[in-house]
């Protein structure tokens, strides 16, 4: 076993050289569960919008209207007062869905609004096999109700992972990180999930935006596309949805350093536009009112009031909501970073897992641009999301041109707006931290000999 997990870490140093990444399954001896693809009470074919923590007080009447006025579909984390039936027929009233607390009293609710169960937070790999039973049984009790399983990011320790890989003893703390360790340990413990629990979503929360405390710059997490990467060729093995937890919120203000806050358009819609880019089938925003951030800095602060993070969160919910059935079309293949090696090219810390060339357009950058490959589950159309990579402290545009092999036609989907081009080239200047949505009338070529 030692020298396996020997071989592994060396293989992942080598793709880590490459700029190639190792594929998630096979990381570890555990055999993965293909995901047994059930049908819940929401549209499974359609982007969904939701937010962590929306309790019950005493103003919930109002927080519900503005629940519905952001564009939000369902909500994670509802503590405080009871949810009662009269709740619930409101929320299917409104499409609102709910991931009820994993209680008795929840549980035992067959109500068409209540989604699934928020099951459990960030587990370690010592509790996947027991969580994978718990799954069953609640599968047992309703099949159309899903439990809900949030995962560690790719930043959390050894400890909270639960995975102690049996490497060379010289290596320690920073050279690991230098040699691809964090991806290892990490891959490990996903394909452990994947072996233990038959749930049809892999859900992450990923933050990664900070603010460098001794300058005051603007920092991004470097794994944040890797981590992304890991989890979405985790989901197209195993047959699985992703879902992201995105960064709404952040430290106080009055800290000068940490996890910042998230209040404007342009980090929500890049957070977004890198999620699609690897596959995400739903954004869920933390937090919407009171959670583990600053209170001020929440969708709605302490003092129940609206705040920026709210209208940004509301208007970039608008934006991508003109494409959220036609995105649920398609199926993610995964997804390239050019440039790359930009010193100023935002998460690139390590490389991202090979998409197949067929899948991929001609591209023609000099700046770090993310490309997510998709085709359609229902004919032979293709999508691609596109993404300004450059680090937000540079406030840098991204001009790209993509070129679409056999397209008679194009649709960009770009901050709410459709337009339609005819024939087969793209050139766009991708503000800092935009992204768009573009999809490709016209068949591929390169099916036919790939």
């Amino acid at each position: 076993m030692f020298m396996k997990k020997v071989l592994a870490f060396f293989m992942a140093l080598v793709a880590g050289f490459s700029g190639s990444a190792v594929a998630v399954v096979g990381s570890t001896n555990a055999k993965p569960i293909q995901a047994t693809q059930r049908e819940y009470r929401y549209d499974q074919d359609k982007l969904q919008f939701g937010v962590y923590c929306f309790p019950k007080h005493d103003n919930y009447t109002t927080l519900r209207k503005w629940f519905k006025e952001a564009g939000l579909n369902f909500a994670v984390c509802c503590w405080g007062q009871q949810y009662t039936e009269e709740d619930f027929d409101w929320m299917q009233e409104n499409g609102i869905g709910m991931f009820v607390p994993n209680t008795d009293y929840y549980k035992s609710l067959t109500h068409d609004a209540v989604w699934g169960v928020d099951y459990r937070d960030e587990p370690g790999s010592d509790a996947f096999a027991a969580l994978g039973q718990g799954v069953k049984e609640l599968y047992a009790q309703d099949a159309h109700r899903f439990p809900l399983i949030n995962l560690f990011p790719m930043y959390a320790s050894d400890e909270q992972l639960g995975e102690y890989p049996d490497l060379p003893g010289s290596f320690n703390g920073h050279l690991m990180d230098a040699f691809n360790y964090d991806s290892l340990k990490y891959r490990m413990h996903v394909n452990d999930y994947l072996a233990a629990v038959d749930s049809d979503i892999i859900s992450v929360d990923i933050y990664p935006l900070d603010i460098n405390e001794e300058t005051g710059k603007l920092e991004t997490y470097c794994y944040w596309l890797r981590n992304l990467d890991i989890l979405a060729d985790a989901c197209r093995a195993t047959g699985r949805d992703l879902w992201v937890i995105t960064q709404a919120a952040g430290n106080c203000k009055d800290e000068g350093g940490g996890k910042r806050w998230c209040d404007t358009a342009e980090d929500q819609r890049w957070q977004n536009y890198v999620s699609l880019a690897f596959g995400a089938k739903a954004i869920v925003y933390g937090c919407y009112y009171t959670g583990w951030w600053d209170q001020g800095s929440h969708m709605i602060n302490d003092a129940g009031n609206r705040t920026e993070t709210y209208y940004a969160v509301k208007k970039v919910n608008e934006e991508i909501s003109v494409f959220a059935d036609v995105y649920g079309r398609y199926v993610n293949h995964g997804a390239v970073l050019y440039n790359r090696a930009n010193p100023n090219c935002a998460g690139a810390k390590l490389g991202l897992v090979k998409v197949e060339e067929k899948y991929k357009p001609v591209v023609t950058t000099a700046a770090p641009v993310l490309c997510g490959c998709f085709t359609e589950k229902e004919g032979d159309g293709r999508a691609y999301v596109f993404a300004n990579m450059y680090e937000p402290e540079t406030g840098k545009e991204a001009r790209f041109t993509a070129t679409f092999p056999g397209a008679q036609s194009l649709t960009v989907y770009r901050k709410g707006e459709i337009e339609t081009i005819k024939g087969s080239t793209l050139t766009l200047k991708l503000e800092n931290r935009e992204g768009v949505f573009v999809t490709v009338n016209g068949e591929n070529p390169l099916d036919k000999i790939c």
